[in-house]
């Protein structure tokens, strides 16, 4: 059976009650084990508020139709408060995260499916990373770790992720758009199909318009796509950042290569911030999340949305058990 953990996130977050109310509505998959790690009598509370009737019992009993819980006793009601930001509960949600790691790297779990931190209070808490991707690169030592947006219409993959954007672009090189490329690929065979058409947006406005507005396409960008073809990965570009979208949108392209963070998070969340999932691949492991944050404005409230993080739940089961793929 395979074991999925869910990492509770930041508690004075939507964390908690995406959790739940994703428990509630979509957390039985045969053949699948959800353990949440994080903290049960937070859980409790917050099912209880939200007039849920789910039961959790620790990690080490019988499931009996309830759901377990990895309790690590860092943060309990009454110790923060819902929407602050804490050291507290930025400690607590690091260590469910590097645990969760940890237990996959040692093979007692098969994937993680991450509720969202706060980057502020995790630093405060003295846990200095930008974010989960950064921990998971030190933590693993993967070679190529990729954020991906996979939505279900296209699947979004980014060269590079949190940097500023004048590191970005030394950061876009030809093994780089060639490795994530090769991961995309990889990901879209697993899910969707046989016969990916993957494309690569341009660094520059009109894709640099022969290099009237910047030579990364003609530099960078095509000599890896003429690699990628010689080694068997045709692709398709590289096109203007400011149209590729809409044409994958519209059934063009399986996945768009984005160049730099807000290339691709932005028209994908203006699109469709519910159904997103941000997918890290190149990892031993599957690991998964919801495309929102801590939402510290509405947390506590219960009108948290939790279609993100049953998404990434689905997601999370379905990389561990593929399905027959369509052929084109």
């Amino acid at each position: 059976m395979n074991k999925i953990l869910l990492t509770m996130g930041d508690p004075a977050g939507i964390g908690p009650e995406v959790i739940v109310k994703c428990l509630a509505k979509s957390g039985h998959h045969e053949g699948v084990e959800p353990v949440v790690v994080g903290e049960r009598e937070i859980l409790e509370e917050t099912a209880k508020a939200l007039g849920l009737k789910i039961l959790f019992c620790p990690d080490d009993s019988p499931r009996q139709g309830r759901v377990k819980v990895r309790s690590m006793d860092l943060a309990r009601p009454g110790d923060f408060e819902m929407g602050k930001v804490s050291a507290v509960c930025g400690n607590a949600a690091y260590h469910y995260f590097a645990h969760a790691v940890e237990s996959c790297l040692a093979g007692e779990a098969h994937a993680i499916v991450t509720a969202p931190i706060h980057k502020e209070a995790m630093n405060l808490a003295g846990h200095h990373y930008v974010g989960h991707t950064d921990i998971l690169e030190k933590m693993t030592g993967a070679e190529t770790v990729i954020m991906a947006l996979v939505h279900p219409k296209i699947i979004v993959s980014h060269v590079t992720d949190h940097v500023s954007l004048r590191h970005a672009l030394d950061a876009i090189t030809i093994p780089r758009v060639k490795e994530v490329v090769k991961l995309t690929w990889k990901t879209l065979v697993a899910t969707r199909t046989q016969t990916p058409r993957i494309a690569l947006a341009g660094v520059n406005p009109h894709a640099g318009e022969n290099g009237l507005f910047g030579r990364e396409e003609i530099e960078i960008l095509r000599p890896a796509m003429e690699e990628l073809r010689s080694e068997g990965f045709p692709t398709f570009g590289p096109l203007p950042g400011d149209t590729v979208f809409l044409q994958a949108l519209k059934g063009r392209f399986d996945a768009v290569l984005a160049m730099y963070h807000d290339q691709g998070f932005g028209p994908m969340k203006t699109v469709d911030m519910a159904n997103g999932v941000n997918c890290t691949l190149g990892l031993p492991f599957v690991r998964t999340s919801p495309d929102h944050g801590t939402a510290f404005e509405i947390a506590g409230m219960g009108v948290a949305e939790p279609e993100s993080m049953i998404a990434a739940w689905e997601l999370a089961d379905q990389l561990l058990n593929p399905q027959p793929l369509r052929q084109g």
